[in-house]
């Protein structure tokens, strides 16, 4: 009889996120979308699209506040992270367009 065996090692790999936005993108309100995606080496675990609660005067103040949900999302996901491989993990750089 085969048992089968799963390892979990401990996650070497950084976490790394990349964010975009579309400024001023929705027609009926002028709000923009911010869209970002997490990975931890060359494996993508994270996915997000959300309209922005505010309307942006400028594609900066988009891109602002685009980094700022991929920060709160970048947190979510290492809280998560360090409690499933108890380990420490090294900072999380997150890449934006501007």
């Amino acid at each position: 009889m085969a048992f089968l065996r799963v390892n979990f090692k401990k996650l070497e790999a950084k976490l790394c996120g990349f964010t975009d936005v579309d400024w001023a993108g929705s027609p009926t309100d002028s709000k923009s979308t911010s869209r970002g995606i997490f990975s931890i080496g060359l494996t993508a675990v994270s996915y997000y699209s959300r309209k922005q609660r505010s309307v942006a005067l400028s594609l900066a103040e988009a891109e602002y506040i685009a980094t700022i949900l991929a920060a709160c999302e970048a947190i979510w996901m290492r809280k998560i992270l360090v409690r499933l491989f108890r380990s420490h993990l090294e900072p999380t750089v997150i890449y934006c367009d501007n």
